[in-house]
């Protein structure tokens, strides 16, 4: 059993001293610390009424004081899966205090930074020298705009105490299942380093469970689903640290093909691969799988704004336009933004393209022979993507892995071709190979030259406004949507691999301090600076390029951030 956490005095004296005062009296507890046993509590930020955002609170222990030995942080893994579990951890318990408190608009409410099913580092909890710092938001309790004294006492004293000592002293947790995350992403670490040594685009181990509760969950399938197995000729033996000998599915660098009838499973896997280039919570279902971190989704991106940008190895000689080495355009359709995804890609670094045929545009993905007879290549402007696949992977070292029902024009570039059936998978190479030397078909290649190389470009800050009013600085997100700049709106719906808001909110501050950059040295590329911004951050602590701490933050990828940055209009 847990014993009652001493309150301090002067902490209860202040607050009773509040009682029945306007709720703007909460204000004086800003800034101030309070001893709990082993814990200090900080209030932050204070609410300036009851149905504002909550108070944000800081609670620090020393780790040694917890329980917790240096074995458990002493190396950035181990730190990570620390301070990911614990979070964890806390967001649970802290769903069984709401409703105990009475009052006004938020009043009673408790929250933490809420974590995916991905392992990432976020604010919300961070490791700091031999500390633990957790960020809680509590809504302060008030009578309409009046403070509620009592209820605040019974909150500071009685509600949220356990949420900290239950889940954050060694005494109160099940420490092997500390152990236990801490080792699966030492495992996933080594999976992800096996990619590199073995010239791999993914690894899927066997007995994952792809298929998630629904297509607005992240949550695994509670029952009915298939657990994925390698088919024979792709299966590999690895040895990971802690799990031992594992066998799974690895898919090598080059030109992979999905294929297979509708509803088996191909979106299927693909989300997976695309997924793995995070690592996944225990009893997640994809803990052991693992994507080359640089992959990126390519899809049709309508509407989207374009930045002056080399696209004529894709699209060449349009109606109206003088060339398209320089090409920009506010609202570009299907075919034009999934080629400058593709180079913005390249531009960003990335080494494996991910694309399923259900989100990209048809009439860049294949034009067959009879199309090609009807509109000649004179009257074409597009060069579709089948007859750039083979280059890209030649001459840029970037791989392909594409999800494709509808067509067997790639059959000849690919590499290997994966069937699902049933949500399994079987090689099929030799007879997609097969089928095309009987069936050659009479298309003909289209790529008139070589595909150009990808600029590094950079792209001029000076206009963007952070300010909004009387504030210097905004910037807010809507979900993983939007991002708003001061009143500038970056709609990001379609960067798949930003999974947190929090890692759209830190995406924010890195364009801010792009543009303080940009002040002293105008002339450095975007790819520089931000890997440049990225590596202080990571190196350091994530609210190092913000004001302060809110305990939101997450880490997003160095891909990701240039995507943002390539959508602001």
């Amino acid at each position: 059993m847990l014993t009652a956490m001493p309150v301090p005095p002067e902490l209860i004296d202040q607050v009773i001293s509040m009682d029945g005062r306007g709720y703007k009296a909460y204000k004086n507890l800003q800034g101030q610390s309070f001893p709990f046993g082993l814990f200090q509590l900080t209030f932050e930020h204070v609410q300036g009424d009851p149905f504002a955002a909550p108070s944000r609170l800081s609670i620090k222990i020393e780790l040694p004081s917890a329980g917790f030995s240096n074995s458990h942080y002493n190396t950035p893994l181990r730190k990570l899966a620390l301070e990911d579990h614990l979070l964890r951890a806390v967001n649970q318990r802290v769903q069984k205090c709401q409703g105990k408190i009475k009052g006004s608009g938020r009043s009673g409410e408790i929250a933490v930074q809420s974590p995916g099913q991905k392992v990432i580092r976020r604010s919300g909890m961070q490791i700091k020298k031999d500390a633990l710092i957790l960020t809680l938001f509590v809504g302060l309790p008030g009578d309409g705009r009046r403070v509620l004294a009592k209820e605040c006492v019974k909150l500071l004293a009685e509600v949220i105490p356990p949420v900290w000592e239950e889940c954050l002293l060694t005494k109160s947790l099940d420490m092997n299942e500390v152990q236990k995350a801490i080792e699966t992403l030492e495992d996933y670490s080594a999976l992800s380093e096996l990619l590199n040594q073995n010239q791999w685009a993914s690894f899927v181990a066997n007995g994952s469970l792809l298929p998630r509760a629904s297509g607005i969950s992240d949550l695994p399938l509670k029952s009915g689903g298939v657990l994925f197995s390698a088919p024979e000729e792709l299966s590999t033996e690895i040895h990971l640290p802690h799990s031992g000998k594992i066998c799974g599915m690895a898919i090598p660098l080059g030109i992979t093909l999905i294929v297979g009838g509708g509803f088996h499973g191909k979106s299927t896997l693909l989300k997976a691969i695309q997924d793995a280039v995070y690592p996944h919570v225990i009893e997640d279902g994809r803990e052991r799988i693992a994507t080359q971190p640089t992959a990126v989704k390519i899809r049709a991106e309508d509407g989207r704004s374009i930045q002056p940008i080399n696209v004529s190895g894709f699209m060449d000689n349009l109606p109206l336009v003088p060339s398209t080495a320089n090409f920009s355009t506010v609202s570009a359709s299907g075919s034009t933004s999934q080629a400058v995804n593709i180079l913005e890609a390249i531009e960003a670094g990335s080494s494996l393209l991910l694309m399923d045929e259900d989100t990209c545009a048809t009439n860049f993905m294949i034009r067959d022979e009879r199309m090609q007879a009807l509109i000649t290549s004179t009257q074409e402007p597009i060069t579709p993507l089948v007859d750039r696949i083979n280059e890209l992977q030649k001459n840029f070292a970037v791989s392909t892995l594409l999800v494709m029902g509808g067509s067997g024009d790639y059959f000849e570039s690919a590499d290997q071709v994966i069937a699902m059936d049933s949500f399994q998978p079987r090689l099929v190479t030799a007879k997609a190979k097969q089928i095309v030397r009987e069936n050659p078909g009479s298309r003909k290649t289209e790529a008139q030259s070589p595909l150009p190389k990808v600029q590094m470009r950079t792209r001029n800050l000076s206009g963007l406004d952070f300010s909004r009013g009387k504030k210097p600085c905004v910037i807010q997100t809507q979900k993983i949507i939007s991002l708003i700049l001061g009143r500038t709106e970056i709609d990001v719906r379609y960067i798949e691999h930003l999974i947190e808001p929090g890692q759209l909110e830190l995406c924010g501050w890195i364009l801010k301090q792009l543009k303080d950059m940009q002040e002293n040295d105008s002339y450095v590329s975007n790819s520089t600076a931000i890997k440049c911004i990225l590596k202080n951050v990571e190196t350091g602590e994530l609210e190092s390029i913000a004001p302060f701490n809110n305990g939101l933050l997450a880490l997003p990828r160095f891909q990701d951030v240039m995507a943002v940055l390539n959508r602001l209009r």
